[in-house]
């Protein structure tokens, strides 16, 4: 395969000394990067994988009988190489991460359906977000579920409801518990959360409010997007 030089576009168009522009710039930037190094390895690896695989397919069909289990089995092995290359990169990042934050989420909480017995109610339309906060999103969404899932008591029942009105976009999770939830719930939630609602709030200028009851825990973002800008 190839060797290719990824090359990203560090200018600052900004003024240094504003702060939010400046963290903004960091996550815009840090976004970009990982973007474009997640495509090299779907477009350049796993096509690779596909090429040889499709080689060796060919090649099976040209072998005695006698030897037809041995490339079933390295061809088994390569659709597993394929298939845990795939969910590396969907791991860094979604595929729908560019393109639609409902459809990025739908993805991203598949691991939870079951378990915790999750509902979703997504936009159907969804006005284009800065990468940076689409990606912020994504990471707290699945950090917030990570979470729950490591604490006591488990959730009996869950919604996560994402939707724009009049250009104000709101993200809801609600977890309903029995028995009633504990402070080291409290507590462990609130310290996983803090870093990624006080960076969504300073970039997105939101409301970001946790509530904790005695046998709930919510969680509401509001904000709405400014314009986007080419970077």
């Amino acid at each position: 395969m190839e060797n290719k030089t990824v090359s990203i576009r560090t200018e600052l168009a900004i003024e240094t000394s504003n702060h939010t522009e400046l963290l903004r710039w960091w996550h815009r930037y840090q976004a970009q990067l990982l973007n474009q190094e997640t495509d090299f390895v779907r477009n350049g690896l796993l096509q690779e994988i596909i090429a040889l695989r499709r080689r060796l397919e060919v090649a099976c069909q040209t072998q005695p009988a006698s030897q037809q289990v041995s490339y079933s089995a390295q061809l088994a092995e390569m659709q597993r190489l394929y298939e845990l290359v795939e969910d590396f990169c969907h791991r860094l990042e979604s595929p729908y991460q560019q393109d639609s934050l409902p459809l990025a989420l739908q993805s991203a909480l598949k691991p939870w359906i079951r378990s915790f017995n999750l509902q979703t109610e997504l936009a159907q339309t969804w006005s284009a977000e800065p990468i940076e906060q689409t990606r912020l999103l994504l990471l707290l969404t699945k950090t917030l579920f990570s979470t729950l899932s490591t604490v006591d008591p488990q959730p009996i029942k869950t919604l996560l409801t994402l939707e724009e009105n009049n250009g104000g976009k709101q993200l809801w999770v609600q977890a309903e518990y029995r028995p009633s939830l504990a402070p080291t719930f409290v507590a462990s939630v609130e310290q996983a959360l803090q870093p990624f609602l006080e960076t969504f709030r300073l970039l997105a200028q939101a409301d970001c409010d946790p509530i904790f009851q005695s046998n709930q825990f919510s969680l509401k973002l509001s904000w709405r997007s400014p314009a986007l800008t080419s970077s």
